[in-house]
């Protein structure tokens, strides 16, 4: 599976806007409202080798601040050998390329991420769409 199809995997997706947290099951309106923005933001986006690596203890507190989204899946997925029970974007309006920061149950937000480029395109819609 590629890292594109991965997201539409996702059992909830998570708002957070300046620390605060939103959850949204699959199937309701407003995951439908993010899926639907997300999957045409990533239409032809291409993942890139990702230098980013997470540390725990810095994106928690990173997530304070701005708007971020993540997937939360209801079981351990991998993509390229790398694990991941959630994945974690921050998004701001004129982000062409961003990091996708993986979860695990043992370490948290630490570790490789990956990158998409998203080829001509940003995440204004995405970002207007989740900050209402």
């Amino acid at each position: 599976m590629q890292l594109q199809q991965v997201f539409e995997c996702a059992e909830e997706i998570a708002v957070y806007r300046e620390g605060s947290r939103e959850a949204y099951p699959c199937g309701g309106e407003k995951f439908n409202g993010i899926c639907l923005r997300w999957n045409a933001m990533l239409a032809n986006s291409l993942v890139m080798p990702a230098f980013g690596v997470s540390l725990n203890d810095i994106t928690v507190q990173a997530m304070q601040r701005g708007v971020w989204v993540e997937f939360c899946f209801s079981k351990q997925m991998e993509i390229n050998e790398l694990p991941f029970s959630r994945l974690l974007v921050e998004v701001k309006p004129d982000f062409s390329g961003f990091n996708v920061v993986r979860y695990t149950a043992d370490k948290g937000y630490a570790g490789r991420c990956f990158y998409l480029d998203l080829r001509g395109t940003d995440m204004c819609d995405v970002y207007n769409y989740i900050s209402q």
